[in-house]
């Protein structure tokens, strides 16, 4: 059957949506154009309309709120326990109706505002088709996992939730188009304010950092990690009734929506329903900022070129409906490795037959169309070694151990065109042959505790490919170890003050679509805490921090680890703290068992690759000791010693 001009015209409108809307709306369009029967469909337009109405809910009220201090405005309805679509439409209605002169006034109006035509009552296009929509959602239940195809073919017929649906996303529009970002830092400079931002348009769930620079007068922006929208030169901030934060759910930053008001606290969710705790203070927030006692005035914000933020992401829209219209942003399977996609599929267990669905379905989470930098990051993921080779134009990687008297490698491993995955492999197998971690192949990767030397090959890799600038042709990824430290280089400054990559899970990783694929493999953790991580075990193993040089002129990022032993100074740590000598051997059992509520014998083989027999002789002493105590084969620090650590 050939599509009608108005499904033409409709699909056309969710097509760009989901590459231009707001990240949370987007996503929701994206939904709707993926699903592959009418049942799948009317679920999907219901839940896309509740989106889309908590979305512009958030800005409606952030927007209200930011009238000037000396003006009176009214409070609005007051809200407590479950926030459901309803609600949230409720309250657009209030603020429309309104006569203040708020910051999204007219771009809301147009949605929601009434007229009179014909000595009738016309409603706005987004406010009649949003009751319309929440009518049936109301009609058909919450649950729409049971509709039947019969029933879904037929309330498409007669109803056309689609086609509503378009109709409130065209109505609101404008509002639609209003840049939605999260600047997650800011440095000052003498020429101006350098922010990191993470522009939230768009269905990826995994923006990628950008730096621009501001105009130092006023000041910047008031907070960090906050979203906001900005209108022409104002930057108003959404929270308390939308945050970014960790997801822990799903192991990355995600929008979060208010979705319910208890006495003492606030629930988030995600639009996939996963929680988030009440931030502090943020019910009094709400509610003072409902009942318009509390104001949040506006940033404003000019670039160093003269530019709003409302002017730049309008420019750079347009260059994305281009794209769209030609139906870029597709993905070449035919080029990628097909080893390398099975091996990923297996990584994360996938039982598909198919191994490209597994990453389709999981990685991609079932999207067809990409922005250029997803692209990117997939290529160098999968990509066979043509198409590494023209994404980038150098080696990948560089692995040495170096004769310190010589300053030359005696052992080499160089990858020069071999995909990010097939890298890591090989990396793996090198380093675990030289550093005699016998065993290891990077399937062990998934492992998250260990000897120092695991913990530090781990991090070490996993980062460097995670972290590095693929743009950058000036030089490979480098690692190179010495008898007593190791010494880690890449292209690709640190997005973020280096003192604050200690204290872990505060950044978008500049390839964020990699950083998702070796998450999903097991290889790493949430965003920004490898480097935590990294310090942790060098806690652990009584070594130096490590040392961390970052260059932004040059773009480029070193990390020194301090790889010697140190056995002695491990020994003199628990003397002074202990008051008696202990062996080194002792000293390695105590230190992994200082990491454990409880730990057996078998453990503090895996993470020393001490034999039994030394480990039994050294708890034997640690017992005696009374550092020690067991029952059932498990071990655990005694308690005055827990104490005295604090």
């Amino acid at each position: 059957m050939v599509p009608s001009m108005v499904e033409q015209d409709g699909r056309r409108i969710l097509e760009l949506g989901r590459h231009i809307y707001p990240m949370p709306v987007a996503i929701a369009c994206g939904r709707v154009l993926r699903s592959r029967n009418a049942s799948g469909r009317v679920d999907a337009c219901l839940k896309a309309a509740e989106v889309l109405t908590r979305y512009i809910s958030a800005v409606a009220l952030a927007s209200y709120n930011s009238i000037d201090k000396t003006l009176v405005i009214e409070p609005l309805t007051q809200l407590e326990g479950n926030l459901a679509f309803g609600v949230f439409l409720s309250v657009i209605q209030q603020v429309a109706r309104l006569s203040s002169d708020h910051p999204v006034a007219q771009l809301l109006a147009q949605g929601f505002k009434s007229k009179k035509r014909s000595r009738q009552i016309v409603t706005g296009p987004t406010d009649s088709a949003l009751v319309a929509l929440l009518e049936l959602r109301n009609e058909l239940g919450h649950d729409l996992r049971n509709l039947d195809e019969a029933r879904a073919l037929s309330i498409e017929r007669d109803r056309s939730p689609v086609d509503i649906l378009v109709a409130a996303l065209t109505g609101s529009g404008e509002i639609l188009k209003l840049p939605l970002f999260v600047i997650e830092d800011q440095q000052y400079s003498r020429e101006c304010i350098i922010g990191s931002r993470l522009m939230l348009m768009g269905e990826s769930a995994d923006p990628i950092p950008e730096r621009i620079q501001i105009q130092s007068v006023p000041g910047g922006f008031a907070s960090t990690h906050t979203p906001y929208i900005a209108v022409g030169d104002l930057a108003i901030s959404l929270p308390p009734s939308v945050l970014w934060d960790i997801d822990k759910q799903s192991q990355r930053y995600s929008i979060f929506f208010i979705d319910g008001i208890q006495p003492h606290s606030l629930r988030y969710k995600t639009i996939e329903g996963n929680d988030h705790p009440s931030p502090p203070h943020a019910v009094s927030e709400f509610i003072s900022l409902v009942s318009g006692e509390s104001r949040q005035e506006p940033d404003r914000i000019t670039l160093l070129n003269g530019f709003s933020l409302s002017r730049e992401w309008r420019e750079r829209r347009q260059h994305i409906e281009e794209s769209t219209l030609r139906q870029e942003g597709r993905i070449d399977w035919t080029s990628y490795d097909t080893e390398t996609i099975k091996w990923f599929a297996l990584l994360i267990k996938s039982s598909v037959d198919d191994p490209s669905d597994a990453i389709k379905d999981v990685l991609l989470e079932g999207r067809d169309t990409f922005e250029d930098h997803e692209i990117r990051q997939l290529n160098l993921l999968f990509g066979n070694s043509k198409l590494v080779r023209s994404e980038v134009r150098r080696d990948i990687a560089d692995l040495r151990f170096i004769d310190e008297a010589t300053g030359r490698p005696t052992r080499r491993e160089l990858i020069e065109t071999d995909n990010l995955l097939i890298t890591l492999k090989k990396a793996v197998g090198f380093l675990a042959r030289e550093l005699d971690l016998d065993g290891l192949e990077a399937e062990g990767l998934a492992t998250t505790e260990g000897t120092f030397d695991y913990i530090a090959l781990r991090e070490v890799l996993v980062n460097q490919i995670v972290h590095q600038d693929y743009k950058d042709q000036s030089a490979a990824a480098q690692v190179e170890i010495y008898d007593d430290r190791v010494s880690v280089f890449n292209t690709g400054h640190s997005l973020m003050n280096p003192d604050q990559l200690f204290e872990g899970g505060k950044s978008q990783s500049r390839n964020p679509l990699i950083a998702r694929a070796l998450r999903l493999a097991g290889f790493a953790e949430i965003s920004g805490s490898g480097i935590r991580a990294l310090q942790r075990a060098c806690q652990i193993a009584r070594r130096p921090v490590p040392v961390i040089k970052s260059d932004p002129k040059a773009n480029t990022f070193t990390l020194i680890i301090d790889w010697s032993e140190r056995g002695d100074e491990k020994d003199a740590y628990w003397r002074t703290l202990l008051g008696i000598s202990i062996s080194p051997v002792q000293a390695e059992v105590l230190n992994v068992i200082v990491q454990n509520p409880s730990v057996t014998i078998s453990a503090i083989e895996a993470q020393t690759g001490l034999d039994i027999e030394s480990i039994t002789s050294a708890l034997d002493f640690l017992e005696l000791q009374v550092l020690v105590t067991s029952d059932d084969s498990n071990y655990r620090l005694s308690d005055h010693l827990r104490e005295q650590l604090g």
